[in-house]
């Protein structure tokens, strides 16, 4: 009789027949010994199987889903009771971040190729399998990008430069264990057109060991004041409506006004959008005088300072020369605005006197 065809029972009959007379705690012993050894003989039967025995006594059960991280799907990613053949590979892995399907036959085929006899599909037509990857982000390509071409003198910081992949890019996927660093290893600019091409990798990612080609869009930015809020014309600009706000270079005029400051107090010439870069022509004073308001009409000679109250003729601003007509003689002059309903006439007496003030 073999090993493997002893079992309990078979042990407490032995025992008894042959050690009638034996005490009871005696007998025990000796069962648990007996038991012991059997159990032994069993786990070295067992472990003396080949593979291709374990796989023939075997159940597999295939999994529906399966997401691996490497280039090979094995045997133990598809089912559940791989045994020593889990590590077999039996197909290729989508790329990273990539998920496909192969049909259930096939894996069935594929396993009992490995000599199991015994696959259930659990009612599965078709294996969904998914390779896990890291994504690398598109912001990180671009400061990348702009690193290297601060590198290569195009501007003085990363922050200056408007780097835009072309959309045809898509993203960037390496393995899941590529933890390496992103690298720019060479590129091509042209400042004129304000484009690029480069060829990234990734350490340690089989996926970027080519290189891996991009193209887009880089140009300098610069910072200038913008409208915070759209402003009327003739509308005043205080320091809240203004921002400084960074754009291309050549959305930018060479004449556009670079300083905030020189925007503050100022008027509208036009209706002005906001978010729009400014140029000095789009700004004037703001209008101290409009046409039909009562003005004070200063005459200054030296050592004399007269006044007398006038009707402008035209809208005016700081430093403006308008005509307003004076009130008391009906007579229009010629007066620079100095302040909100004021202006000047720098005159002599002949002045004064044309203007009958006595």
């Amino acid at each position: 009789m073999s090993a493997r065809s002893l079992n309990a029972r078979d042990v407490m009959e032995k025992a008894r027949a042959a050690h009638p007379h034996v005490p009871m705690f005696v007998r025990t012993i000796i069962i648990a010994a007996l038991a012991a050894a059997l159990a032994g003989m069993l786990a070295r039967g067992a472990a003396a199987q080949t593979p291709d025995e374990q796989a023939a006594q075997s159940i597999v059960r295939l999994n529906p889903t399966v997401t691996v991280t490497g280039a090979l799907v094995r045997l133990g990613d598809l089912a559940d009771s791989g045994g020593m053949k889990a590590d077999v590979p039996l197909f290729r892995a989508p790329l990273p971040g990539m998920t496909g399907t192969v049909q259930a036959e096939r894996v069935v085929a594929a396993i009992r190729a490995q000599g199991f006899t015994h696959v259930e599909t659990g009612g599965a037509a078709r294996i969904v399998v998914t390779r896990s990857g890291r994504r690398i982000a598109r912001e990180d390509i671009r400061q990348a990008v702009a690193e290297r071409l601060v590198h290569l003198g195009y501007a003085r910081t990363a922050d200056a430069l408007d780097v835009r992949i072309d959309p045809s890019f898509g993203e960037l996927i390496v393995e899941a264990d590529a933890s390496g660093d992103l690298h720019v290893t060479a590129i091509n600019a042209d400042p004129r057109a304000r484009r690029f091409t480069a060829r990234l990798s990734i350490d340690g990612s089989a996926v970027t060991a080519g290189g891996i080609e991009i193209s887009g869009f880089a140009e300098q930015i610069a910072n200038v004041p913008t409208l915070a809020r759209p402003v009327a014309r003739g509308e005043q600009i205080a320091p809240a409506d203004v921002v400084m706000t960074p754009m291309p270079i050549s959305a930018v005029s060479a004449d556009a006004v670079t300083s905030r400051e020189a925007v503050f107090g100022m008027a509208a010439r036009r209706p002005l959008r906001a978010g729009q870069p400014l140029r000095p022509n789009d700004l004037m004073e703001p209008i101290l005088v409009r046409r039909d308001d009562v003005v004070l009409i200063q005459f200054k000679r030296p050592g004399l300072s007269l006044t007398v109250r006038g009707r402008a003729v035209s809208n005016g601003s700081k430093g403006d020369v308008i005509a307003v007509t004076n009130l008391q003689s009906r007579r229009i002059l010629q007066a620079e605005v100095t302040a909100p309903g004021v202006v000047s006439v720098q005159s002599g007496v002949s002045s004064i006197a044309a203007a009958n003030i006595q």
